[in-house]
Parts: C-alpha cells; structure tokens; sequence
C-alpha cells in the first residue's frame, strides 16, 4: 500500500475517501434510478435534446438503468481501492484516476439534479490531478502548477460564498443559519430550537461564516502558524456542516484542497507579517 509520499498523493487519497463513502451511499439506494425512481433516466434525458439523446448519448443508456449504475459504482469502488496500492506518478495509477474520472463524468449525466458544491470541487481536482500527471509530460513542475491551481480554486470558492453572503441580508441580520436548520431537507430540530432560544449565538455563527469565508484566502499569505487558524475553522466548520446538515462530501472535497494551500502558503516568498 502507498504512503502519504507526497502532497499530490495526500490530496487525491482524502479526495478519495469521501467519493469512496459517496459511491456506497449511491448503491445503497441504487433504486432511485429505477424507472419509477426519482433519479429514473426516463426523466433525466429530458435535459437533452433529442439529438443528444439520438447520438452521443444513445450507447450509455443501458448503463444508465438502476442495474447499470450499480455496476459503475462497484467498478468505482475497485478503482478508489487500486489508487491505494498505485502511486499517482505510475502509469497504472494514472489510468486508475483517469477511469474514475471517466466514472464520475458518465455518472454526473443521471445525477446533475442532486449535485452541489462539493461534486464540482472534486470533479475539478481529479481533473487537475489527471493533467498534471500525464505520464508522457508529468514533472515535478507541471504538479507543483496542479497544487497551486487547486490551492487557489479553494481559496476562491471561500471568498465568493463568504461575499455572497455578506450581501445577503438573512446572513447580515443573522438569521440564514437558524432558518436552514429549520428545513426538512438539511435541518436539525435540536439546532434550531437552540439557535431560537439564543439568538446571539445565530447571529455569532452567521458572522463567523461571514468572515472567514470572505478572508479565506490570507492563509495564503500569512506565516503557517496564523494561517493554519483558518484551515482548523475550516476543518470544524465542514466536520459540524457534515454532522448536522448531512453534506459529509463538502468535508472530504475540500479537506482534500488543504494540502494543496499547506504548499502554497509554504511557497510563498515573503508573508505579510
């Protein structure tokens, strides 16, 4: 089995943790994509023309029957296990990552409906992990680019929901964090009925958020000791989103960017203080 030999490897074997616990969340209820099912592909090809359907699409449509997928997220599930034994540089680890690429492409097609954040931010690291490792141009330069680039997209991902927020006016009052505990889909009764009782402590969470999201990106910048404050926010933030909401992958996906803003933070030449 590989160890943690460098960071490129770090992130894709926590990446690959979350997709792993992910995919077996799919097989458990593979059923959805059954015909009757509310992921069926009788209604998910809507989204395509017929002439998408007619060409590129017509050869994955027995895959994209409940059986078929099931299927998929098994050989998913073999391929995340080989990239344990297969370092990333390897040819073979290579066309490991790139397989499961490839699976979470073909899957995205069925399950664009109930994708977020997280699947993006993963699809972009395997991307980024598959370029930068190209057997024929892989360089430690060329993977240095790759840690840098998914530093950053972390970074800014902070920033832009941290700015979004500021402009919200449920987040400025206060109120955004109690009222999406008070929802079916991602609420906790306790929590809500808690953050009710104290409403400071609502309006402490909201400004948190608020502001750590939008200064994220000076863990970049500043000496390791300041900034690892915002990645250990960063890991309570998730891990508490993770326990109460039910959104484990937005832990796993962006835990998986940390190492890359470790290099980069540790790159930078100079500091602001």
């Amino acid at each position: 089995m590989i160890l943690f030999n460098d960071l490129s490897q770090t992130v894709l074997i926590i990446l690959s943790i979350g997709l792993f616990i992910s995919t077996l969340e799919y097989l458990k209820k593979v059923q959805i994509f059954s015909p009757s099912g509310l992921l069926s592909w009788n209604v998910m090809q809507l989204k395509w023309t017929k002439q998408d359907q007619k060409s590129f699409l017509k050869p994955f449509f027995k895959l994209f029957s409940a059986p078929g997928l099931a299927g998929l997220f098994i050989i998913r599930c073999l391929l995340i296990v080989g990239l344990l034994f297969y370092p990333l540089q390897s040819t073979t680890g290579w066309i490991l990552i790139s397989l499961l690429g490839a699976s979470l492409l073909l899957a995205s097609l069925v399950t664009y409906y109930g994708s977020d954040g997280s699947d993006q931010m993963s699809m972009l690291i395997i991307i980024t992990l598959i370029l930068c490792n190209l057997p024929v141009l892989a360089s430690g330069k060329l993977r240095d680019i790759g840690l840098w680039f998914i530093g950053l997209q972390a970074c800014l991902s902070y920033a832009v929901a941290g700015i979004a927020k500021l402009v919200s006016s449920e987040w400025r009052s206060g109120t955004a964090i109690k009222d999406v505990f008070s929802t079916k889909t991602y609420g906790s009764k306790k929590a809500s009925l808690l953050l009710q009782k104290y409403p400071a402590a609502n309006r402490f969470l909201c400004w948190n958020v608020i502001i750590m999201e939008s200064l994220f990106p000076l863990c970049l910048f500043l000496p390791w000791e300041f900034a690892l404050i915002f990645l250990i926010w960063g890991f309570t933030f998730h891990f508490f989103t993770a326990l109460i909401m039910g959104l484990n992958s937005f832990f796993w996906a962006f835990m998986a960017t940390y190492p890359a803003i470790y290099f980069i933070n540790h790159q930078m030449p100079w500091h602001l203080f």
